[in-house]
């Protein structure tokens, strides 16, 4: 059955491969592959090893893309603006969007908790010597931001250390231009720039396959479910997807249409691509190329603002996996051990989530962390997080797609606020 849902699989490519002849839309095709890769996991449930080969070789490329993007696209951003305080207006800009992204999850995350009482009648041993994710210091979360060994940090896929050496070589590149040493400046200037260019013409081609990945990516992602495991926790993992359908179509529709000033319905469309990258692969950072190109190239804004928002948005604010995720899972949690809380811990809660998603910055394992963080925070049994695992992964496909748009839609907001969004291209079919 294995060999059979791979030459299926082929087969359903070839369709796909035919359509974009026929010129059926990027967003159309990518529709059509998650709809057959639903269908595809439930035929061949458990015999989509070799599917996911596929997928995993796309996500594999995405990630290859991330590091030498960031480094090229800050750098040169730094250089044509060539102003420190565009920048932070922009920096600040930044996470104030992506910080009320977040408040708006964890709102929306406790509303559907306390309306549907997840937990309560629910009976379960909490484990003992159970072993959680540890929750980084807030001093070692300071730390970790700065780069240690760029080449560890890239490796290692942590972001912000990342952009912050890249900032750091801006600096220093525009203090020598500042200099009079601009001769001096000049080749790496231009190798900074044709490097760039390069980086897009591949992520372009890279990006170009998503139909075929998210067709892998979907079978194997259905193929894998273990219905028994996440039997007792459906509820949660189901109001886990309305939350992301709220907050995606409705909380983002709301925050471009009144603070970018743009149609939410072809935003939507224009952004939806991207959001599939973000719901079959799982991965915000790996999601990063294909934001930033979609933001340059589909929406119109600025290189120096996509490049800069869409990966910051990739490790803080985050309204699924910081903000309704770990609400809805301490609410559920409270009301399994009968604790009875009451508006002032629901505003604690959606406070500390904030926190959270800011104190958390670049750590892995997102989710795990930021749920570990904020029950610790809220008195909550810390083994009630391993209890949770079995749907955390099938929950991460919607939260992770809620995180992409958000930071999608952050620059986007950043942009037209800075006079930075070419309205022109964003309105074009």
């Amino acid at each position: 059955m294995q060999f059979v849902a791979v030459l299926v699989t082929l087969v359903l490519f070839y369709v796909l491969y035919q359509m974009k002849k026929r010129g059926i839309s990027f967003g159309g095709r990518v529709i059509t592959g998650t709809i057959v890769g639903l269908i595809l996991g439930f035929i061949f449930k458990d015999n989509t090893e070799y599917v996911s080969v596929f997928g995993s070789i796309y996500v594999n490329l995405l990630y290859a893309m991330v590091i030498p993007l960031l480094l090229t696209t800050i750098i040169r951003t730094m250089l044509n603006t060539g102003s420190l305080t565009k920048l932070r207006s922009v920096g600040l800009k930044s996470i104030g969007i992506l910080s009320l992204h977040n408040v708006m999850g964890s709102i929306v995350g406790l509303i559907l908790a306390v309306a549907f009482k997840i937990g309560q009648g629910v009976h379960f041993d909490v484990p003992v010597n159970s072993e959680v994710k540890e929750v980084p210091t807030v001093s070692e979360t300071i730390i970790n931001f700065f780069p240690s060994n760029i080449v560890s940090n890239a490796a290692e896929g942590q972001v912000v250390p990342i952009i912050i050496f890249s900032v750091l070589v801006g600096v220093a590149t525009l203090k020598l231009i500042e200099s009079g040493k601009e001769e001096t400046v000049r080749p790496f200037a231009e190798f900074i720039n044709s490097f760039a260019e390069v980086i897009f013409k591949l992520t372009s081609m890279i990006t170009s396959l998503t139909p075929y990945a998210v067709l892998a990516l979907m079978t194997n992602a259905v193929g894998r479910v273990d219905s028994t495991a996440i039997a007792p926790f459906i509820l949660i993992l189901v109001l886990n997807y309305v939350a992301s359908v709220i907050h995606t179509f409705l909380g983002t529709g709301i925050l471009v249409s009144s603070f970018a000033k743009v149609n939410p319905i072809a935003y939507f469309k224009k952004v939806w691509p991207v959001t599939m990258i973000g719901f079959t692969t799982q991965s915000s950072m790996g999601a990063i190329p294909a934001n930033v190109e979609n933001l340059r190239e589909k929406q119109g804004v600025a290189e120096e603002i996509a490049s800069f928002t869409a990966p910051l948005g990739a490790t803080m604010g985050m309204p699924g996996c910081a903000g309704f995720w770990p609400v809805m899972n301490a609410i559920f949690v409270a009301n399994m051990m009968g604790l009875g809380w009451g508006a002032g811990d629901y505003v604690k809660l959606v406070l500390i989530a904030l926190l959270v998603s800011l104190g958390t910055v670049g750590v892995p394992g997102t989710a795990t962390i930021t749920t570990t963080a904020l029950f610790a925070a809220m008195g909550l049994p810390l083994e009630m997080v391993v209890l949770l695992a079995p749907i955390s992964t099938l929950a991460d496909m919607g939260r992770t797609a809620t995180n992409v748009t958000a930071a999608n839609s952050s620059a986007l907001i950043v942009a037209a606020s800075e006079d930075k969004l070419n309205r022109e291209v964003f309105n074009r079919a």
